[in-house]
């Protein structure tokens, strides 16, 4: 497995340190003077355990977390990210193919039947990509008035990805004779704000969202000569307010899983089978509206609501991560997201608050950006998008000054 950065400029980083050289000899100072000094290690090391898991995750581990106590903000543009590179075929358990197509013979009514069907090259094989995780021009950050010359003379904003307290985690595991091995790494960060962008070709892990719209973008989209039903309840009440959870799908069959674990190599996100939305509004004429969406819009077969519920990763050119709409980074930022790279299955411990106490990851490389907890225990999605945008895609925003991509 291979881990890729791919940048379009020479990185540099610098390291400013505060140098003072003295000929004085060091003294020694009483614990009553020392006592008026305080302070915070700038990095703090944790170790922990774990031996409660089952199946591939069984057996004990030993994880050691290195933190650092800062908070960063940062602007940067990468060419390729390609983390998790190692040969997969479709059929080896959970790998979503590279490709789909809509299937002209879709039936509804048929269970077997499905809306995409996957291409197949010359011998008949699904070909997949080539690597767990391949984002082109990836950005972390935006700059507004980026083409400041054309619209007027503001000149470029930048606005930051912010992180706090960013963290590095070895995770080790003990064979039978009692010899650690290193079983994986991951780069986490303890809360995390901003505008991620680039070209999704595909991802491997959780990345969870939430839509939120009204029934006229549904109406909109409808045949009505079709879903005369569906229709009939849009304009009830067009201003009917629905939302709805989305993770990474496989297309073929709408479901968030395949093989019982999570979607590997991903290349579309949607709401999974099984999965609704819903509705806070109280009524819908003489129907309960909560009641009735939750009903209608049972997600099978990739369609939710009438609609095709399962969209191309590359749809969504920028996502923001975070709740964009509150007044603070300790409001709004997203927690527990994180991405490793296992040589074997690893239970990482889920810093989130929301969910299961490990996040089981297999081997490969895996993203990780779920929902979370805030302050107040209220649950938030790290992305959320409007219905009109999920089904139409979400532009990218400017990470460059004078072009939006390719710095």
């Amino acid at each position: 497995m291979t881990a890729e950065f791919r940048v379009n400029q020479p990185l540099y980083i610098l390291f400013l340190l505060g140098l003072s050289f003295s000929s004085n000899s060091m003294e020694s100072i009483s614990d009553e003077e020392l006592s008026n000094y305080s302070g915070q290690a700038f990095i703090t090391i944790d170790a922990s355990s774990y031996s409660d898991g089952a199946g591939d995750f069984s057996g004990n581990y030993e994880f050691t977390k290195v933190n650092f106590g800062v908070d960063v903000e940062t602007l940067i543009n990468v060419d390729e990210l390609r983390i998790g590179e190692f040969e997969r075929s479709y059929n080896d358990g959970d790998v979503g193919a590279l490709e789909y197509v809509a299937n002209p013979n879709f039936d509804d009514t048929d269970p077997n039947s499905s809306p995409y069907i996957p291409v197949t090259d010359a011998d008949g094989n699904v070909p997949v990509p080539d690597a767990d995780i391949i984002i082109q021009n990836f950005a972390l950050g935006r700059v507004d008035n980026y083409n400041y010359k054309e619209v007027g003379d503001d000149e470029p904003v930048i606005v930051p990805f912010k992180i706090r307290d960013p963290y590095i985690e070895l995770a080790y595991k003990m064979d039978t004779n009692g010899i650690r091995r290193i079983a994986g790494l991951r780069l986490g960060f303890g809360a995390a704000m901003g505008d991620l962008s680039g070209d999704l070709l595909t991802l491997t892990g959780n990345l969870e969202g939430r839509i939120d719209g009204v029934a006229s973008t549904a109406l909109d989209e409808l045949d009505c000569t079709v879903e005369w039903f569906l229709c009939g309840v849009s304009a009830l009440d067009s201003g009917l307010k629905i939302y709805g959870p989305v993770q990474f799908v496989d297309p073929e069959t709408g479901e968030g899983t395949r093989g019982g674990t999570y979607i590997k190599r991903a290349t579309y996100m949607g709401v999974a089978e099984g999965a609704q939305l819903s509705s806070d509004d109280l009524a819908l004429g003489f129907l309960p509206a909560d009641w009735l969406v939750e009903y209608l819009s049972s997600s099978e077969n990739c369609k939710t609501f009438g609609l095709g519920g399962c969209f191309k990763l590359t749809n969504y050119q920028s996502v923001y991560i975070g709740n964009k709409n509150a007044n603070s980074f300790e409001e709004g930022a997203a927690e527990g997201a994180f991405i490793s790279l296992q040589n074997e299955a690893v239970p990482w411990e889920n810093l989130s608050g929301v969910g299961e106490d490990r996040i089981l990851a297999e081997r490969g490389a895996f993203l990780n950006i779920t929902k979370f907890k805030d302050s107040s225990g209220n649950i938030h999605y790290p992305i959320y998008l409007d219905l009109y945008n999920a089904l139409t895609g979400e532009p990218r925003v400017a990470t460059c000054i004078g072009r939006t991509k390719g710095c």
